[in-house]
Protein backbone atom coordinates (compact mmCIF):
# COMPACT_ATOMS: atom_id res chain seq x y z
CA UNK A 1 0.00 0.00 0.00
CA UNK A 2 1.42 3.39 -0.97
CA UNK A 3 2.23 6.03 1.59
CA UNK A 4 -0.35 8.33 0.00
CA UNK A 5 -3.12 5.77 0.55
CA UNK A 6 -2.06 5.28 4.16
CA UNK A 7 -2.08 9.03 4.66
CA UNK A 8 -5.51 9.33 3.06
CA UNK A 9 -6.76 6.51 5.32
CA UNK A 10 -5.43 8.28 8.41
CA UNK A 11 -7.04 11.54 7.29
CA UNK A 12 -10.34 9.77 6.64
CA UNK A 13 -10.30 8.09 10.05
CA UNK A 14 -9.41 11.38 11.72
CA UNK A 15 -12.22 13.16 9.86
CA UNK A 16 -14.79 10.52 10.75
CA UNK A 17 -13.63 10.49 14.38
CA UNK A 18 -13.86 14.29 14.57
CA UNK A 19 -17.35 14.19 13.05
CA UNK A 20 -18.55 11.54 15.48
CA UNK A 21 -17.07 13.33 18.48
CA UNK A 22 -18.39 16.78 17.58
CA UNK A 23 -21.87 15.57 16.56
CA UNK A 24 -24.34 17.03 19.00
CA UNK A 25 -27.79 15.71 19.88
CA UNK A 26 -30.37 15.76 17.08
CA UNK A 27 -32.14 19.09 16.83
CA UNK A 28 -35.74 19.46 15.71
CA UNK A 29 -36.18 20.41 12.07
CA UNK A 30 -37.97 23.65 11.21
CA UNK A 31 -41.58 23.00 12.21
CA UNK A 32 -44.99 24.59 11.69
CA UNK A 33 -47.50 24.01 14.51
CA UNK A 34 -51.12 24.62 13.51
CA UNK A 35 -54.65 24.50 14.97
CA UNK A 36 -53.55 25.24 18.51
CA UNK A 37 -54.75 27.45 21.34
CA UNK A 38 -51.57 29.48 21.77
CA UNK A 39 -51.56 31.81 24.79
CA UNK A 40 -48.62 34.06 23.91
CA UNK A 41 -48.50 36.36 26.99
CA UNK A 42 -47.41 38.93 24.42
CA UNK A 43 -49.33 42.22 24.64
CA UNK A 44 -49.35 42.81 20.87
CA UNK A 45 -50.78 39.39 19.98
CA UNK A 46 -52.38 37.73 22.99
CA UNK A 47 -53.62 34.57 21.27
CA UNK A 48 -52.67 32.65 18.16
CA UNK A 49 -53.43 29.39 16.38
CA UNK A 50 -50.15 28.65 14.64
CA UNK A 51 -46.47 29.15 15.19
CA UNK A 52 -43.53 28.52 12.85
CA UNK A 53 -40.19 27.58 14.39
CA UNK A 54 -37.00 28.04 12.37
CA UNK A 55 -33.50 27.35 13.77
CA UNK A 56 -34.83 27.31 17.31
CA UNK A 57 -36.57 30.68 17.10
CA UNK A 58 -40.08 31.88 16.36
CA UNK A 59 -40.09 32.91 12.72
CA UNK A 60 -43.80 33.68 12.59
CA UNK A 61 -46.94 33.42 14.70
CA UNK A 62 -50.60 34.02 13.92
CA UNK A 63 -53.61 32.17 12.54
CA UNK A 64 -53.35 28.80 10.84
CA UNK A 65 -54.43 30.41 7.57
CA UNK A 66 -51.79 33.14 7.83
CA UNK A 67 -49.01 30.60 8.32
CA UNK A 68 -50.09 28.16 5.58
CA UNK A 69 -47.25 29.51 3.42
CA UNK A 70 -44.74 27.55 5.53
CA UNK A 71 -46.38 24.17 4.93
CA UNK A 72 -44.66 23.11 1.73
CA UNK A 73 -41.06 22.59 2.81
CA UNK A 74 -41.38 22.07 6.56
CA UNK A 75 -42.65 19.56 9.09
CA UNK A 76 -46.25 20.31 10.08
CA UNK A 77 -47.66 19.35 13.49
CA UNK A 78 -51.42 19.58 14.07
CA UNK A 79 -51.97 20.58 17.70
CA UNK A 80 -55.65 19.62 17.43
CA UNK A 81 -56.71 22.42 19.74
CA UNK A 82 -54.12 21.77 22.46
CA UNK A 83 -53.08 24.70 24.62
CA UNK A 84 -49.58 26.15 24.29
CA UNK A 85 -47.89 28.48 26.78
CA UNK A 86 -44.44 30.06 27.01
CA UNK A 87 -42.08 27.89 29.03
CA UNK A 88 -41.92 28.73 32.71
CA UNK A 89 -38.88 30.37 34.27
CA UNK A 90 -37.91 29.12 37.72
CA UNK A 91 -36.54 32.41 39.01
CA UNK A 92 -35.08 31.10 42.28
CA UNK A 93 -33.97 27.52 42.60
CA UNK A 94 -30.97 25.43 43.59
CA UNK A 95 -29.83 22.96 40.96
CA UNK A 96 -26.76 21.85 42.92
CA UNK A 97 -28.74 21.23 46.13
CA UNK A 98 -31.51 19.50 44.18
CA UNK A 99 -28.94 17.13 42.71
CA UNK A 100 -27.40 16.67 46.17
CA UNK A 101 -30.81 15.79 47.66
CA UNK A 102 -31.78 13.56 44.75
CA UNK A 103 -31.20 10.21 46.48
CA UNK A 104 -31.51 11.20 50.13
CA UNK A 105 -33.69 9.34 52.63
CA UNK A 106 -36.98 11.24 52.61
CA UNK A 107 -38.30 12.05 56.09
CA UNK A 108 -40.58 14.86 54.94
CA UNK A 109 -44.20 15.52 55.73
CA UNK A 110 -45.02 14.72 52.11
CA UNK A 111 -44.19 11.07 52.83
CA UNK A 112 -44.79 10.67 56.59
CA UNK A 113 -47.65 12.01 58.67
CA UNK A 114 -46.58 11.24 62.24
CA UNK A 115 -43.53 11.34 64.49
CA UNK A 116 -43.62 7.55 64.80
CA UNK A 117 -43.64 7.10 61.02
CA UNK A 118 -40.63 9.37 60.54
CA UNK A 119 -38.34 7.68 63.05
CA UNK A 120 -39.51 4.15 62.30
CA UNK A 121 -38.73 4.70 58.63
CA UNK A 122 -35.30 6.14 59.43
CA UNK A 123 -34.41 3.19 61.67
CA UNK A 124 -35.30 0.76 58.88
CA UNK A 125 -33.17 2.72 56.41
CA UNK A 126 -30.17 2.72 58.76
CA UNK A 127 -30.30 -1.09 58.83
CA UNK A 128 -29.61 -1.11 55.07
CA UNK A 129 -26.33 0.80 55.51
CA UNK A 130 -22.90 -0.71 56.01
CA UNK A 131 -20.93 0.26 59.11
CA UNK A 132 -19.32 3.66 58.62
CA UNK A 133 -21.52 4.56 55.63
CA UNK A 134 -23.16 7.97 55.66
CA UNK A 135 -26.88 8.17 56.48
CA UNK A 136 -28.18 11.33 54.80
CA UNK A 137 -31.80 12.45 55.20
CA UNK A 138 -33.94 15.36 54.04
CA UNK A 139 -37.24 16.96 54.95
CA UNK A 140 -37.28 17.21 58.76
CA UNK A 141 -40.29 19.43 59.37
CA UNK A 142 -42.15 19.97 62.67
CA UNK A 143 -44.85 21.89 60.83
CA UNK A 144 -45.94 19.39 58.20
CA UNK A 145 -45.44 16.55 60.73
CA UNK A 146 -47.31 18.18 63.58
CA UNK A 147 -46.31 15.81 66.39
CA UNK A 148 -42.67 15.56 65.32
CA UNK A 149 -40.14 15.57 68.12
CA UNK A 150 -36.98 17.11 66.74
CA UNK A 151 -33.93 14.94 67.47
CA UNK A 152 -30.98 15.52 69.76
CA UNK A 153 -27.52 14.03 69.68
CA UNK A 154 -28.31 11.30 72.22
CA UNK A 155 -31.23 10.03 70.17
CA UNK A 156 -29.19 10.06 66.94
CA UNK A 157 -26.27 8.29 68.65
CA UNK A 158 -28.66 5.63 69.85
CA UNK A 159 -30.29 4.89 66.49
CA UNK A 160 -27.09 5.28 64.47
CA UNK A 161 -24.18 4.14 66.69
CA UNK A 162 -21.98 2.94 63.81
CA UNK A 163 -22.71 5.52 61.10
CA UNK A 164 -22.32 9.26 60.65
CA UNK A 165 -25.79 10.71 60.18
CA UNK A 166 -27.05 14.00 58.76
CA UNK A 167 -30.63 15.25 58.86
CA UNK A 168 -31.51 18.34 56.81
CA UNK A 169 -34.60 20.39 57.64
CA UNK A 170 -37.24 21.10 55.02
CA UNK A 171 -36.28 24.78 55.18
CA UNK A 172 -32.59 23.88 54.60
CA UNK A 173 -31.55 26.28 57.35
CA UNK A 174 -31.18 23.73 60.16
CA UNK A 175 -29.29 20.44 60.38
CA UNK A 176 -28.93 17.65 62.94
CA UNK A 177 -25.99 15.25 63.30
CA UNK A 178 -24.70 12.61 65.70
CA UNK A 179 -21.36 12.24 67.49
CA UNK A 180 -19.91 10.20 64.63
CA UNK A 181 -20.50 13.09 62.25
CA UNK A 182 -18.95 15.68 64.56
CA UNK A 183 -15.95 13.40 65.06
CA UNK A 184 -15.56 12.89 61.32
CA UNK A 185 -15.22 16.64 60.71
CA UNK A 186 -13.29 17.41 63.94
CA UNK A 187 -15.99 19.57 65.50
CA UNK A 188 -16.02 19.59 69.31
CA UNK A 189 -17.69 21.71 71.96
CA UNK A 190 -14.61 23.94 71.85
CA UNK A 191 -15.04 24.64 68.12
CA UNK A 192 -15.90 28.33 67.69
CA UNK A 193 -19.14 29.26 65.97
CA UNK A 194 -18.70 30.88 62.53
CA UNK A 195 -21.03 33.72 63.59
CA UNK A 196 -23.78 34.61 66.05
CA UNK A 197 -26.38 33.56 63.50
CA UNK A 198 -24.66 30.35 62.35
CA UNK A 199 -23.61 28.06 65.17
CA UNK A 200 -23.34 24.64 66.82
CA UNK A 201 -26.01 24.56 69.51
CA UNK A 202 -24.90 23.65 73.05
CA UNK A 203 -26.91 22.70 76.13
CA UNK A 204 -26.70 24.29 79.58
CA UNK A 205 -23.55 22.27 80.29
CA UNK A 206 -21.82 23.46 77.14
CA UNK A 207 -22.17 20.14 75.29
CA UNK A 208 -23.16 19.85 71.65
CA UNK A 209 -26.85 19.08 71.11
CA UNK A 210 -26.45 17.95 67.51
CA UNK A 211 -28.27 20.96 66.06
CA UNK A 212 -26.47 23.13 63.51
CA UNK A 213 -27.92 26.49 62.48
CA UNK A 214 -27.44 28.05 59.04
CA UNK A 215 -25.01 27.37 56.24
CA UNK A 216 -21.66 28.65 57.49
CA UNK A 217 -21.59 26.16 60.36
CA UNK A 218 -22.72 23.40 58.02
CA UNK A 219 -19.91 23.90 55.49
CA UNK A 220 -17.35 21.58 57.18
CA UNK A 221 -19.84 18.72 56.91
CA UNK A 222 -20.70 19.59 53.31
CA UNK A 223 -17.01 19.60 52.42
CA UNK A 224 -16.61 16.16 54.01
CA UNK A 225 -19.59 14.84 52.07
CA UNK A 226 -17.96 16.01 48.86
CA UNK A 227 -15.02 13.75 49.66
CA UNK A 228 -17.01 10.74 50.85
CA UNK A 229 -20.31 10.70 48.97
CA UNK A 230 -20.64 13.31 46.29
CA UNK A 231 -18.44 11.66 43.70
CA UNK A 232 -18.20 13.03 40.17
CA UNK A 233 -20.32 10.17 38.84
CA UNK A 234 -23.01 10.74 41.48
CA UNK A 235 -23.18 14.49 40.83
CA UNK A 236 -23.21 14.08 37.06
CA UNK A 237 -26.05 11.56 37.09
CA UNK A 238 -28.02 13.53 39.69
CA UNK A 239 -27.61 16.80 37.81
CA UNK A 240 -28.81 15.28 34.54
CA UNK A 241 -31.83 13.79 36.31
CA UNK A 242 -32.55 17.04 38.14
CA UNK A 243 -32.49 19.23 35.02
CA UNK A 244 -34.78 16.79 33.25
CA UNK A 245 -37.30 16.97 36.11
CA UNK A 246 -37.33 20.77 35.91
CA UNK A 247 -38.18 20.52 32.22
CA UNK A 248 -40.86 17.87 32.78
CA UNK A 249 -42.52 20.34 35.18
CA UNK A 250 -42.63 22.93 32.40
CA UNK A 251 -39.53 24.93 33.35
CA UNK A 252 -37.54 25.89 30.27
CA UNK A 253 -35.20 28.18 32.25
CA UNK A 254 -33.78 27.65 35.74
CA UNK A 255 -32.02 30.25 37.89
CA UNK A 256 -29.65 28.93 40.57
CA UNK A 257 -29.77 31.51 43.35
CA UNK A 258 -26.54 31.24 45.32
CA UNK A 259 -24.57 28.16 44.37
CA UNK A 260 -22.39 26.54 47.06
CA UNK A 261 -19.34 25.02 45.38
CA UNK A 262 -15.61 25.24 46.00
CA UNK A 263 -14.28 25.08 42.44
CA UNK A 264 -15.50 25.53 38.88
CA UNK A 265 -15.94 21.84 38.00
CA UNK A 266 -19.73 21.93 38.49
CA UNK A 267 -19.85 25.08 36.36
CA UNK A 268 -18.12 23.24 33.53
CA UNK A 269 -20.75 20.50 33.84
CA UNK A 270 -23.63 23.01 33.84
CA UNK A 271 -22.23 24.77 30.80
CA UNK A 272 -21.83 21.45 28.97
CA UNK A 273 -25.41 20.43 29.74
CA UNK A 274 -27.24 23.72 29.06
CA UNK A 275 -25.22 25.71 26.52
CA UNK A 276 -26.41 25.89 22.93
CA UNK A 277 -23.17 24.27 21.81
CA UNK A 278 -20.40 22.56 23.75
CA UNK A 279 -16.69 22.48 23.04
CA UNK A 280 -14.62 19.79 21.32
CA UNK A 281 -12.93 18.83 24.61
CA UNK A 282 -16.28 18.34 26.35
CA UNK A 283 -17.59 16.28 23.44
CA UNK A 284 -14.45 14.15 23.62
CA UNK A 285 -14.95 13.62 27.36
CA UNK A 286 -18.60 12.73 26.70
CA UNK A 287 -17.55 10.24 24.01
CA UNK A 288 -15.42 8.41 26.57
CA UNK A 289 -18.08 8.60 29.29
CA UNK A 290 -16.38 11.26 31.44
CA UNK A 291 -19.20 13.71 30.79
CA UNK A 292 -22.83 12.90 30.01
CA UNK A 293 -24.11 12.78 26.47
CA UNK A 294 -25.89 16.01 25.69
CA UNK A 295 -29.65 16.30 25.31
CA UNK A 296 -31.86 19.38 25.38
CA UNK A 297 -31.79 20.81 28.91
CA UNK A 298 -33.26 24.00 30.42
CA UNK A 299 -31.35 27.24 30.12
CA UNK A 300 -29.39 27.73 33.31
CA UNK A 301 -28.37 31.07 34.86
CA UNK A 302 -26.52 31.42 38.14
CA UNK A 303 -25.95 33.81 41.03
CA UNK A 304 -22.68 33.00 42.80
CA UNK A 305 -22.57 33.08 46.61
CA UNK A 306 -20.94 36.15 48.14
CA UNK A 307 -18.24 33.97 49.72
CA UNK A 308 -17.46 32.24 46.41
CA UNK A 309 -16.69 35.38 44.44
CA UNK A 310 -13.51 33.77 43.08
CA UNK A 311 -15.82 31.83 40.76
CA UNK A 312 -17.06 35.03 39.11
CA UNK A 313 -15.58 35.65 35.67
CA UNK A 314 -13.82 38.98 35.16
CA UNK A 315 -16.60 40.13 32.85
CA UNK A 316 -20.11 38.90 32.25
CA UNK A 317 -20.40 36.78 29.13
CA UNK A 318 -23.14 37.12 26.53
CA UNK A 319 -24.82 33.72 26.46
CA UNK A 320 -28.54 33.07 26.11
CA UNK A 321 -28.37 29.47 27.32
CA UNK A 322 -25.95 29.33 30.24
CA UNK A 323 -24.44 32.21 32.15
CA UNK A 324 -23.28 33.55 35.50
CA UNK A 325 -25.39 36.68 35.91
CA UNK A 326 -24.86 37.90 39.46
CA UNK A 327 -23.94 37.42 43.08
CA UNK A 328 -26.10 36.60 46.11
CA UNK A 329 -25.92 37.45 49.81
CA UNK A 330 -28.06 36.57 52.83
CA UNK A 331 -29.37 39.30 55.15
CA UNK A 332 -31.55 37.09 57.37
CA UNK A 333 -32.58 33.44 57.59
CA UNK A 334 -35.79 31.42 57.92
CA UNK A 335 -39.00 31.90 59.95
CA UNK A 336 -38.76 28.22 60.91
CA UNK A 337 -35.45 28.64 62.72
CA UNK A 338 -36.19 32.03 64.27
CA UNK A 339 -33.59 33.66 62.06
CA UNK A 340 -36.05 35.72 60.00
CA UNK A 341 -35.45 39.33 61.12
CA UNK A 342 -38.63 40.99 62.40
CA UNK A 343 -39.63 44.41 63.71
CA UNK A 344 -41.61 42.75 66.53
CA UNK A 345 -40.72 39.47 68.27
CA UNK A 346 -41.96 36.03 67.35
CA UNK A 347 -44.98 34.82 69.30
CA UNK A 348 -44.38 33.29 72.71
CA UNK A 349 -45.76 29.80 72.11
CA UNK A 350 -44.83 26.27 73.09
CA UNK A 351 -44.43 25.52 69.41
CA UNK A 352 -41.82 28.24 68.92
CA UNK A 353 -40.03 27.32 72.13
CA UNK A 354 -40.01 23.52 71.89
CA UNK A 355 -40.36 22.78 68.17
CA UNK A 356 -38.48 25.65 66.50
CA UNK A 357 -36.20 26.46 69.47
CA UNK A 358 -36.85 30.21 69.19
CA UNK A 359 -35.95 32.05 72.44
CA UNK A 360 -38.74 34.06 74.04
CA UNK A 361 -38.65 37.69 72.93
CA UNK A 362 -36.47 36.98 69.90
CA UNK A 363 -36.95 38.95 66.71
CA UNK A 364 -34.22 37.21 64.75
CA UNK A 365 -31.10 38.99 63.60
CA UNK A 366 -29.16 40.21 60.60
CA UNK A 367 -26.49 37.97 59.10
CA UNK A 368 -24.43 40.92 57.86
CA UNK A 369 -23.73 44.42 59.21
CA UNK A 370 -25.55 47.17 57.36
CA UNK A 371 -22.36 49.06 56.41
CA UNK A 372 -20.87 45.83 55.07
CA UNK A 373 -23.98 45.27 52.96
CA UNK A 374 -23.77 48.80 51.52
CA UNK A 375 -20.13 48.21 50.58
CA UNK A 376 -21.04 44.82 49.09
CA UNK A 377 -23.74 46.41 46.92
CA UNK A 378 -21.45 49.20 45.70
CA UNK A 379 -18.59 46.78 44.97
CA UNK A 380 -20.54 44.37 42.80
CA UNK A 381 -22.79 46.96 41.18
CA UNK A 382 -19.67 48.80 39.98
CA UNK A 383 -18.38 45.56 38.53
CA UNK A 384 -21.59 45.18 36.54
CA UNK A 385 -23.14 42.29 38.46
CA UNK A 386 -26.78 41.93 39.39
CA UNK A 387 -27.26 41.47 43.14
CA UNK A 388 -29.78 39.17 44.85
CA UNK A 389 -30.32 39.45 48.61
CA UNK A 390 -32.08 36.78 50.69
CA UNK A 391 -34.54 38.58 52.95
CA UNK A 392 -37.66 37.23 54.65
CA UNK A 393 -38.65 39.53 57.51
CA UNK A 394 -40.12 43.03 57.50
CA UNK A 395 -37.18 44.63 59.32
CA UNK A 396 -34.76 42.64 57.21
CA UNK A 397 -36.24 43.90 53.95
CA UNK A 398 -36.50 47.45 55.26
CA UNK A 399 -32.80 47.41 56.12
CA UNK A 400 -31.84 45.80 52.81
CA UNK A 401 -33.72 48.48 50.86
CA UNK A 402 -32.08 51.19 52.99
CA UNK A 403 -28.70 49.70 52.13
CA UNK A 404 -29.52 49.92 48.42
CA UNK A 405 -30.71 53.52 48.92
CA UNK A 406 -27.42 54.42 50.60
CA UNK A 407 -25.45 52.74 47.85
CA UNK A 408 -27.54 54.59 45.25
CA UNK A 409 -26.48 57.93 46.74
CA UNK A 410 -22.92 57.12 45.59
CA UNK A 411 -23.44 54.92 42.51
CA UNK A 412 -26.44 54.53 40.23
CA UNK A 413 -27.78 51.10 41.17
CA UNK A 414 -31.04 51.43 39.23
CA UNK A 415 -29.83 49.84 35.98
CA UNK A 416 -29.11 46.29 37.19
CA UNK A 417 -32.61 45.25 38.38
CA UNK A 418 -31.26 44.12 41.76
CA UNK A 419 -33.41 41.58 43.58
CA UNK A 420 -34.79 40.65 46.99
CA UNK A 421 -35.44 36.93 47.43
CA UNK A 422 -38.37 35.23 49.23
CA UNK A 423 -40.00 38.46 50.54
CA UNK A 424 -42.29 36.92 53.14
CA UNK A 425 -43.07 40.27 54.77
CA UNK A 426 -42.81 43.49 52.78
CA UNK A 427 -44.71 46.72 53.53
CA UNK A 428 -46.30 48.81 50.81
CA UNK A 429 -43.76 51.52 51.59
CA UNK A 430 -40.91 49.05 51.10
CA UNK A 431 -42.36 47.92 47.78
CA UNK A 432 -42.71 51.56 46.68
CA UNK A 433 -39.06 52.18 47.52
CA UNK A 434 -38.09 49.07 45.54
CA UNK A 435 -40.04 50.47 42.58
CA UNK A 436 -38.14 53.77 42.81
CA UNK A 437 -34.83 51.89 42.81
CA UNK A 438 -35.90 49.63 39.90
CA UNK A 439 -35.53 46.62 42.20
CA UNK A 440 -37.57 43.45 41.90
CA UNK A 441 -38.93 40.89 44.40
CA UNK A 442 -39.21 37.14 43.97
CA UNK A 443 -41.91 35.71 46.24
CA UNK A 444 -41.58 32.30 47.92
CA UNK A 445 -45.29 31.50 47.52
CA UNK A 446 -45.19 28.10 49.24
CA UNK A 447 -44.74 29.83 52.58
CA UNK A 448 -48.46 30.53 52.41
CA UNK A 449 -49.66 27.15 51.19
CA UNK A 450 -47.63 24.82 53.42
CA UNK A 451 -46.92 26.98 56.45
CA UNK A 452 -49.64 29.64 56.47
CA UNK A 453 -51.56 28.07 59.35
CA UNK A 454 -48.46 27.64 61.52
CA UNK A 455 -47.26 31.15 60.75
CA UNK A 456 -50.67 32.58 61.67
CA UNK A 457 -51.38 30.53 64.80
CA UNK A 458 -47.97 29.70 66.21
CA UNK A 459 -45.03 31.63 64.73
CA UNK A 460 -45.78 35.30 63.95
CA UNK A 461 -49.53 35.71 64.59
CA UNK A 462 -52.61 36.34 62.47
CA UNK A 463 -52.14 40.10 62.01
CA UNK A 464 -48.76 39.69 60.37
CA UNK A 465 -49.74 36.48 58.60
CA UNK A 466 -52.53 38.36 56.79
CA UNK A 467 -49.80 40.52 55.27
CA UNK A 468 -47.69 37.63 53.97
CA UNK A 469 -46.41 37.80 50.42
CA UNK A 470 -47.96 41.15 49.32
CA UNK A 471 -48.13 40.17 45.66
CA UNK A 472 -51.27 42.16 44.78
CA UNK A 473 -49.68 45.25 46.30
CA UNK A 474 -46.67 44.71 44.04
CA UNK A 475 -49.13 44.46 41.12
CA UNK A 476 -50.85 47.70 42.10
CA UNK A 477 -47.47 49.48 42.01
CA UNK A 478 -46.67 48.00 38.57
CA UNK A 479 -43.66 46.39 40.16
CA UNK A 480 -42.15 43.51 38.20
CA UNK A 481 -41.97 40.35 40.34
CA UNK A 482 -41.68 36.59 40.09
CA UNK A 483 -42.69 33.58 42.21
CA UNK A 484 -40.70 30.48 43.09
CA UNK A 485 -40.76 27.21 45.06
CA UNK A 486 -37.14 27.36 46.28
CA UNK A 487 -36.46 23.81 45.08
CA UNK A 488 -35.34 21.52 46.66
CA UNK A 489 -37.31 22.96 49.60
CA UNK A 490 -40.38 22.30 47.44
CA UNK A 491 -40.60 20.84 43.97
CA UNK A 492 -40.75 23.46 41.23
CA UNK A 493 -44.35 23.15 40.01
CA UNK A 494 -45.43 26.46 38.47
CA UNK A 495 -49.18 25.87 38.25
CA UNK A 496 -49.28 25.02 41.97
CA UNK A 497 -47.60 28.33 42.83
CA UNK A 498 -49.96 30.27 40.59
CA UNK A 499 -53.00 28.57 42.15
CA UNK A 500 -51.81 29.57 45.62
CA UNK A 501 -51.21 33.18 44.58
CA UNK A 502 -54.67 33.42 43.00
CA UNK A 503 -56.57 31.60 45.77
CA UNK A 504 -54.45 32.60 48.82
CA UNK A 505 -55.42 29.34 50.50
CA UNK A 506 -53.33 27.18 52.81
CA UNK A 507 -53.19 23.40 52.53
CA UNK A 508 -55.90 23.35 55.21
CA UNK A 509 -58.10 25.45 52.84
CA UNK A 510 -57.94 28.52 55.08
CA UNK A 511 -57.78 31.88 53.29
CA UNK A 512 -54.87 34.10 54.27
CA UNK A 513 -54.35 37.60 52.94
CA UNK A 514 -57.48 37.68 50.77
CA UNK A 515 -56.75 41.21 49.54
CA UNK A 516 -53.37 40.11 48.19
CA UNK A 517 -54.91 37.77 45.60
CA UNK A 518 -53.73 38.21 42.02
CA UNK A 519 -55.30 37.35 38.67
CA UNK A 520 -54.52 34.15 36.81
CA UNK A 521 -53.05 36.19 33.96
CA UNK A 522 -50.66 38.03 36.26
CA UNK A 523 -49.73 34.77 37.94
CA UNK A 524 -48.74 33.32 34.56
CA UNK A 525 -46.80 36.47 33.67
CA UNK A 526 -44.92 36.37 36.97
CA UNK A 527 -43.36 33.06 36.00
CA UNK A 528 -42.76 33.83 32.34
CA UNK A 529 -42.28 37.33 30.92
CA UNK A 530 -41.72 39.04 34.30
CA UNK A 531 -39.24 36.38 35.40
CA UNK A 532 -37.47 36.89 32.07
CA UNK A 533 -37.30 40.64 32.79
CA UNK A 534 -35.68 39.94 36.15
CA UNK A 535 -32.73 38.29 34.43
CA UNK A 536 -32.59 40.79 31.54
CA UNK A 537 -33.90 38.25 29.02
CA UNK A 538 -37.38 39.63 28.27
CA UNK A 539 -36.46 40.32 24.63
CA UNK A 540 -35.49 36.67 24.10
CA UNK A 541 -37.70 34.44 26.28
CA UNK A 542 -40.81 34.66 28.49
CA UNK A 543 -43.48 35.13 25.83
CA UNK A 544 -44.20 33.79 22.35
CA UNK A 545 -43.38 36.41 19.74
CA UNK A 546 -41.49 36.76 16.47
CA UNK A 547 -37.75 36.65 16.97
CA UNK A 548 -37.83 35.07 20.43
CA UNK A 549 -36.53 31.62 21.25
CA UNK A 550 -39.02 28.79 20.84
CA UNK A 551 -39.33 27.89 24.52
CA UNK A 552 -42.86 26.61 25.08
CA UNK A 553 -44.96 23.91 26.67
CA UNK A 554 -48.01 21.97 25.47
CA UNK A 555 -50.51 21.29 28.27
CA UNK A 556 -53.66 19.20 28.58
CA UNK A 557 -56.02 21.95 29.76
CA UNK A 558 -56.53 25.63 29.10
CA UNK A 559 -55.93 27.32 32.51
CA UNK A 560 -58.52 30.00 31.64
CA UNK A 561 -61.23 27.40 31.07
CA UNK A 562 -60.97 25.39 34.30
CA UNK A 563 -61.55 26.21 37.94
CA UNK A 564 -58.66 27.79 39.84
CA UNK A 565 -58.81 24.83 42.22
CA UNK A 566 -57.78 22.56 39.34
CA UNK A 567 -54.72 24.51 38.16
CA UNK A 568 -52.28 22.23 39.95
CA UNK A 569 -53.75 19.27 38.07
CA UNK A 570 -52.73 20.58 34.65
CA UNK A 571 -50.34 18.13 32.99
CA UNK A 572 -47.31 19.18 30.98
CA UNK A 573 -47.55 17.05 27.84
CA UNK A 574 -44.42 18.30 26.08
CA UNK A 575 -41.66 20.80 26.80
CA UNK A 576 -39.69 22.54 24.06
CA UNK A 577 -36.50 24.57 24.52
CA UNK A 578 -34.91 26.34 21.56
CA UNK A 579 -37.42 24.47 19.42
CA UNK A 580 -36.22 21.06 20.66
CA UNK A 581 -38.44 18.70 22.60
CA UNK A 582 -37.11 17.55 25.95
CA UNK A 583 -37.19 13.76 25.94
Amino acid sequence: MSKSRILLGIIAIAFISYFLITKDFDKNSDTLYINGNIITLNEKLKNAEAIFIENGKIKDIGTTKELEKYKKENIVVDLKGATVLPGFIDSHSHVALSAFFNNMIDLSGFKHKTNAEVWSYLKEQIKTKQEGEWVICKGIDPILVEDLKTPNISFLDEISPNNPILLVSQSMHTYWVNSNTFKKVNITKETPNPSKASYYEKDENGNLTGLIAEQEAFLPILNQLKKDVLTSKFLINSTVSTLNKYAKNGNTTVVSAGITINDNKPLLLYRHLSSEKTGFLNQTLATFGLLPKRTQNPRHFLYIRHDRSFLLPKTKAEDDFYNIIGVKHWYDGSPYTGSMYLESPYLTTEFNKNKLHIPEGSSGKALIEDDSLVNFIKKYDKKGWQIAIHSQGDLSSKNVINAFKKANSEVNITEKRHRIEHCLLLSKNSLSEMKALNMTPSFHTNHLFYYGKALSEEIIGKERAEKLLPIHTADSLNLKYSMHADQPMFESKPFHLIQTAVKRQTKENDTLGYNERISLLNGLKSMTINAAWQINMEDKIGSLAKGKYADFIIIDKNPFEISIDSLHQINILKTFINGNQVK
